[in-house]
Formats: C-alpha cells, structure tokens, sequence
C-alpha cells in the first residue's frame, strides 16, 4: 500500500513537472535559474507548523517548489483518556509567479504531496498517509537581494491540511 502511494506521488509530481515544462517551452527556452531555499512558521488546525522548501524558476513566470511541512500535534482529554494527533506532508509543486511592482509579485501553486496523520490513543496508536492534491497562494516581498518575505496559504488534502505561514527565502549561488 504504501509503496502503491509513492508511486502514485512520484508520478504525480513528474507530471506536474512535465505541465510547468511545457507551459514554459511554449513561452520561451527553459532553464532552472534562481535557486531558493527558506523557511516558513505558521498556523494549521493541529498546532504550530513549520515548513522548509526549496525550488528555482524554469521561465520567467513558472518553477517549481519542493518543501517538508509538519503540522504539530495537539493534545486532548476525554474523560479519563489522553489522545494526540500529528500529521506531516512532503511534496512538490509547479509554481507560477506574475510580478504586481517592483520587489513585489504574487505566486500560486498546483501539486501533489504525500501527507501523514498519526493518532495516539490509549490502546495504541495508528497512521495514516495519503498521496493528496496541494494548492496554495503568496506573496513575495524582496527586501533585499539576499532575501525575500513570502506570506503563504496552502492546503494539503482538504479539510484538516491548511497552512497559513510567514518565512524568509534566500537565494542559492551556486
């Protein structure tokens, strides 16, 4: 079952790969430029998420973007029982980013991300993880040349899998 899902992700996000690809090749030649990497805290239905992501540009409007997001756990009593429920997501995302002013653009992303719930229970505890559908919107204030603001929403699987985060992304010279 679980090598079934990350066949399904894997698949999922070369094809997403393949859409950006195309896209760009029809608006001028692709190349990866602006490599970046960051960090982002922010706010889900578990607790405080923390995100690290990284990605470059293909075209001048679309990249991609890949990150690892946990989402906290929350602690919870019922009557004389204590749960906890966690979760985590990683994936990729096809990214398009349209400039509003200068140091300033807005960016929506369109993925797949493999995402994990974990439930702790008196009597045990179980997993679950799924390949799921990743959406998400930003802005991007770059404040200076060695780093950008972003503020993002995302939402990972439904109910139960948005983020609302603020981070620092920095470009990588290579």
């Amino acid at each position: 079952m679980q090598r079934h899902i990350q066949r399904t992700v894997f698949r999922a996000a070369a094809l997403a790969l393949a859409l950006c690809a195309t896209a760009g090749v029809q608006a001028q030649q692709v190349k990866f430029t602006g490599p970046y990497i960051g960090a982002a805290i922010g706010d889900t239905d578990l607790d405080t998420a923390v995100r690290v992501f990284g990605g470059g540009q293909l075209t001048n409007i679309f990249g991609i973007e890949g990150q690892f997001a946990t989402y906290g756990s929350r602690t919870y009593q019922q009557g004389l029982f204590t749960y906890k429920d966690s979760a985590w997501a990683a994936g990729v995302y096809g990214t398009a980013t349209m400039p509003v002013v200068t140091n300033l653009s807005v960016f929506g992303k369109l993925g797949v991300h493999y995402f994990r719930m974990k439930h702790d229970a008196p009597g045990g505890s179980t997993q679950d993880g799924s390949a799921e559908l990743g959406i998400g919107v930003g802005i991007k204030w770059q404040f200076i040349p060695a780093a950008a603001l972003r503020a993002d929403f995302e939402n990972i699987g439904g109910s139960g899998g948005d983020i609302i985060s603020v981070g620092v992304q920095f470009p990588i010279s290579f």
